[in-house]
């Protein structure tokens, strides 16, 4: 996930503060993977539910590493359209400026 994470920002299909949050949350699981004791889990979890824990989530990261992108992308393309919006706003305001002074030169 961290690879994952690094490689969307440099793709610019992430947002930094979002690759920020994986990659923390990366870290959070290495960390408990390596600290947390799994050889007694058994004692627990079934083999059954602990397949069932881990497919379910999968696929509530993978719906949240959906999410997290999509929105990166869309706030990427609101900040272009609001350059685009500005560029076309200081042509409207250059043409007024030039329909005024042919008014006035009438």
């Amino acid at each position: 996930m961290v690879v994952r994470a690094i490689l969307s920002l440099a793709k610019r299909k992430m947002t930094e503060p979002f690759c920020l949050s994986w990659v923390f949350l990366s870290a959070l699981m290495i960390l408990s993977g390596a600290l947390l004791n799994p050889s007694q889990m058994k004692r627990y979890v079934s083999t059954r539910g602990l397949i069932l824990t881990i497919i379910i989530v999968s696929g509530v990261l993978w719906g949240l590493w959906f999410i997290s992108t999509q929105v990166s992308i869309l706030k990427r393309k609101n900040q272009e359209l609001a350059m685009q919006i500005s560029l076309l706003n200081n042509d409207c305001e250059k043409i007024l400026r030039e329909l005024e002074k042919l008014k006035r030169e009438k």
